[in-house]
Formats: structure tokens, sequence, C-alpha cells
């Protein structure tokens, strides 16, 4: 779908209360295009009627419009510079057309997350792994068990084995409970 279309389903969609909607519209032309500081704005005039402060610091902090509540509360969310860095969506490429605003408040993002510490690497986690549980006594023959009484002391002996056997298991069953 060409760009304006997609513009001008996003204008609807908040009228009918679908903000998320709209937000999905316009992420999806960032994807094609992350430059594109107009569909950023429109973003985070999204997330701002919202009411999801952080997301439209985040989407607008590129923009000339963006307002110094909300990048606080995208880097109050996202302590890192590193990571509000990797959060705006640029794939490596440096932001092109930024305003008198946005420039500096880029480059003073670019310069934090150079000088940030790398985060060290976690101490292995230790994998317990759970004790095998034996298998229930499932209180039968085995099946080999069975031929082999068929095949030493015949088909009467095995059907008289048999029909104890059972006895045996429904007294037993019958006193467990």
């Amino acid at each position: 779908m060409a760009k304006p279309d997609v513009l001008s389903r996003v204008d609807a969609d908040p009228g009918r209360g679908d903000t998320r909607l709209a937000a999905r519209r316009l992420a999806g032309l960032l994807a094609t295009d992350p430059q594109d500081l107009e569909v950023r704005a429109r973003l985070a005039d999204v997330y701002r009627l919202a009411g999801d402060l952080p997301e439209a610091g985040r989407w607008g902090f590129l923009t000339e419009d963006a307002e110094p509540h909300e990048v606080a509360a995208f880097a109050r969310k996202h302590r890192s510079a590193t990571d509000r860095l990797r959060l705006l969506r640029l794939h490596g490429e440096d932001p092109r057309g930024l305003g008198p605003l946005a420039e500096p408040r880029y480059a003073d993002l670019v310069s934090r997350a150079a000088t940030e510490p790398v985060p060290a690497t976690p101490p292995a986690v230790e994998r317990v792994r759970p004790a095998p549980v034996a298998p229930a006594s499932d209180a039968g023959w085995p099946v080999v068990e069975m031929l082999s009484v068929f095949m030493l002391f015949g088909t009467v002996a095995a059907f008289a084995g048999t029909l104890l056997y059972e006895i045996v298991l429904s007294v037993y069953h019958a006193f467990s409970r």
C-alpha cells in the first residue's frame, strides 16, 4: 500500500479509538524507510494520544516536535544510551535531515553510547537437572513373563495364573484405597 494511503488510514484510526492499529501501520512504514522523520513524528503523535510518553519520546526523538518530558520518559524507561540508540531503529545509518533541536540530541546520545562501558558477560548459570523420576509400578506382568508362563505351563496353567493374578490385583486395589 502506498504511503499516502497508509497515512490517510492512520488519520482515521484514532478517531475510531484504535491507536494500536495506527501505530502498527506507521511502524510498517518505518520498517521500509527508517529515515522518514514525518512518519516518526506521526508515530510519536499516536503514542502521545494514547498516553504512552516513553514511546512518544522514542519515536519523536529525531524530530523537532519531541517534548522534553517525553524524551526524559524514554530515557527513564531505557537507562542505557546504547539501548536507546538501538531502539531508534536506524539500522546502522545516521539519520538524515535532522533539525536544529534533534541534531544535538542525537549527537549527545551517540557520544553517551560510545562512552558507556560494555556490559560484562553475566556469570554462567549452573543448570540443575531434576532427578529422574522412577516409573510408577503398574503392578502388572510384562508381556515377556506372560509368554514364558504360556510356554512353560501351557494354556491351563496360564489361564489359572491370570485368573489368580486378577483376583490378587482386585483385592490389592480394594484395600489400597
